[in-house]
């Protein structure tokens, strides 16, 4: 993706990618993929705030900040989609014109 953002940034712009074409829903294998980590990669610096990005995080998940808090929501097992402060900030950062 693009130098100089967040994780949770990077993470955010791939999981609207991903939602955006899958009919709004995302697994985090579908993210993992989209920025090109090892599943190395992805456990050691990305899951962890992938977590606090969940408006259901369970606790102990780092706070990634109020701007990415609570923009996923679990719908299935293994799926997510977009909470309305989501679906709010994409709009705001214009990620739906782009892709």
């Amino acid at each position: 993706m693009l130098e100089n953002m967040t994780h949770a940034e990077e993470i955010f712009r791939a999981a609207v990618i991903i939602s955006y074409r899958n009919n709004g829903i995302f697994t985090r294998k579908e993210v993992r993929d989209k920025l090109g980590l090892s599943h190395q990669e992805w456990m050691y610096g990305y899951t962890a705030i992938f977590q606090g990005m969940r408006d259901d995080h369970p606790g102990g998940a780092p706070n990634p900040g109020s701007r990415f808090k609570n923009v996923f929501h679990k719908v299935a097992h293994g799926k997510y989609q977009l909470t309305k402060i989501g679906s709010r900030l994409a709009k705001e950062l214009n990620l739906l014109a782009i892709y």
